[in-house]
């Protein structure tokens, strides 16, 4: 299974009362936004915020075109994506679960470095169609 990425407008607003600090929101996603200090980091918080604000939201709207968002001043305008997969994995709960197998099949899972837990996320999520 692949991971779901998403991409949005993102408007970087310099804060000029601190050194080379950016306030960034996304037009589109009115409850998303982040700062970040220097390029670098803006980007990296502004992918993260996405998708940390939106891994489990499943009405996001269209994205807006670029030529339609208006800035001030010395802001700009930049698309952003987001692995909402990657961060859904970050904030997923794990649990502890005991079973047995037979042991002629554990044996051969072994001999071929098959990860158990794996495996059997694997085969529930199949048979739950998840």
């Amino acid at each position: 299974m692949s991971d779901k990425f998403i991409a949005y407008p993102a408007i970087f607003k310099p804060l000029h009362n601190s050194n080379d600090a950016y306030f960034i929101s996304f037009p589109d996603l009115p409850n998303t936004f982040t700062e970040g200090h220097g390029l670098e980091d803006s980007f990296l918080m502004a992918s993260d915020v996405l998708a940390e604000m939106n891994y489990d939201n499943k009405n996001l709207p269209e994205p807006s075109n670029l030529k339609d968002i208006k800035v001030e001043d010395d802001s700009f305008v930049v698309i952003v994506s987001g692995n909402l997969s990657a961060k859904k994995r970050e904030f997923q709960k794990y649990v502890r679960k005991n079973v047995t197998v037979p042991a002629e099949l554990a044996a051969k899972a072994e001999e071929q470095s098959i990860n158990f837990s794996q495996a059997l996320t694997e085969a529930l999520k199949e048979r739950l169609g998840v």
